[in-house]
């Protein structure tokens, strides 16, 4: 096995070669495509629904009189969701294409965000509220926006995930702001109306412009483009009998069980250290920027260094992070174990979506996306209700705090075993018996 830029293959690419240098007409159209695709995810589910609750949290304590843990559970209803609904996803983007899925979604999401302004004193109607709003507006979940970044670019394909995952980045910073504001100004139910008008104003009108899938211009049939463009790529059901995609699974699967459970328990952490709760929101602000760094950091990367490396690298900082915060961090070192933290955060779906089209193709994209990131959440629901149990159990986090270190260890020695890109794949119609690596 070779885990360095040796094993990266340059015979890999999009229909008529690299989108960046086909034509003039392809730079800004796949541009544009990839910066609408950032846009879409700075407003999706991703950051409205999980890293935006922490502003609602006690809003939703003082009107309802509902428990910090109470609410704090829609995070795990929404990722178990998600769970359900992923592997759905990647079966419709594949068949209809993402602009077809994301376009309806985007309506659906601002409607229902608004609708949220009605949401009465009932916890189980909180639930289901948020439970089918993220099943019914499933195209806003991040497959379908990377798999229409993956089809424009193949060379600085790294670079275009890392500006369209930025997005999720810019989410985080962007919209708690805005939610805090005008729940300061208005209240919490104005705060999901002004969500909802935000996706429905900016984000729908942007989609719906630039947010478009690669069409190669040829005079060749509907027909030839297709068996040219799955000649580079797996079926399904090849892929998932290969050796790369059980890998991915397991190995993402770990990472989801540190994930969530970081990311919503960074600030107590803090604060049971003794940071106060304010230095403790700032240092969850820079954990959001260290995540956009890691978004753009990576996809840089990614194009020069072999995917599993980067993914290393990163996953070490964090389970570094993660004995820091055993120790009880103070002063000026509060700010490491987020920043590294924030890396691994931000390098996930860059690293997940760059080599699901470097080991698979793009012809089953949606597909293996959504059943890796469903399996990515179901650790994520896992992980973080195990990092509260064990909180409570021992009345303190360095317990859950080492099993996540362990759990990105053992991320590190799965993607370790990954083996060099494929310099060619079998056709997506080859027959069952042939291998996938």
């Amino acid at each position: 096995m070779t885990l360095g830029p040796e094993a990266m293959s340059s015979d890999l690419s999009v229909v008529d070669g690299d989108a960046s240098v086909v034509s003039g007409e392809a730079v800004p159209m796949g541009a544009a495509a990839t910066l609408a695709a950032m846009v879409g995810l700075t407003w999706g589910p991703s950051t409205i629904a999980i890293m935006g609750l922490g502003v609602f949290i006690r809003p939703l304590q003082a009107d309802f009189g509902w428990t910090r843990a109470q609410v704090a559970l829609v995070a795990t209803v929404i990722n178990l969701v998600v769970v359900v609904m992923s592997p759905i996803q990647g079966v419709l983007i594949d068949r209809f294409g993402s602009r077809r899925v994301v376009i309806p979604s985007l309506f659906i999401f601002s409607t229902g965000l608004m609708l949220l302004y009605l949401l009465p004193p009932k916890i189980d109607v909180f639930y289901l509220s948020w439970g089918m709003l993220v099943a019914v507006s499933v195209g806003l979940l991040p497959a379908s926006f990377l798999r229409v970044v993956s089809g424009w670019f193949d060379r600085r394909l790294g670079l275009a995930m890392g500006v369209a995952n930025s997005g999720i980045g810019l989410g985080n910073i962007i919209v708690p702001l805005v939610a805090a504001y005008v729940i300061a100004a208005h209240g919490w139910r104005m705060a999901y109306v002004t969500l909802g008008l935000m996706v429905l104003c900016i984000v729908t009108p942007v989609c719906l412009v630039w947010l478009r899938e690669h069409e190669v211009s040829s005079p060749e049939s509907g027909a030839q483009k297709d068996a040219r463009e799955h000649a580079k790529s797996l079926s399904f059901r090849l892929a998932v009998r290969g050796f790369p995609f059980w890998v991915l699974m397991t190995a993402f699967f770990l990472l989801g069980l540190v994930n969530t459970a970081l990311i919503t328990q960074q600030v107590p952490m803090l604060i049971d250290a003794g940071v106060t709760p304010q230095k403790a929101a700032f240092v969850q602000s820079m954990f959001g920027v260290a995540l956009l760094v890691g978004r753009l950091g990576t996809g840089f990367l990614l194009d020069h260094i072999f995917a599993p490396i980067v993914m290393i690298v990163v996953a070490l900082g964090a389970a570094l992070a993660c004995l820091i915060y055993s120790a009880g961090p103070s002063g000026g070192i509060v700010w490491l174990p987020a920043a590294l933290i924030g890396l691994v955060v931000g390098a996930e779906f860059d690293v997940l979506g760059y080599t699901i089209k470097r080991y698979f193709g793009v012809a089953a994209f949606g597909k293996i996306y959504g059943l890796i990131f469903a399996i990515f959440q179901l650790g994520a629901a896992l992980g973080a209700a195990a990092f509260a149990l064990a909180h409570d159990a021992y009345g303190s986090y360095a317990m859950g705090l080492y099993g996540a270190a362990l759990a990105l260890i053992l991320a590190c020695l799965t993607f370790a075993s990954l083996p060099g890109y494929p310099v060619a794949l079998p056709s997506a119609t080859a027959q069952p018996s042939a291998r996938s690596s």
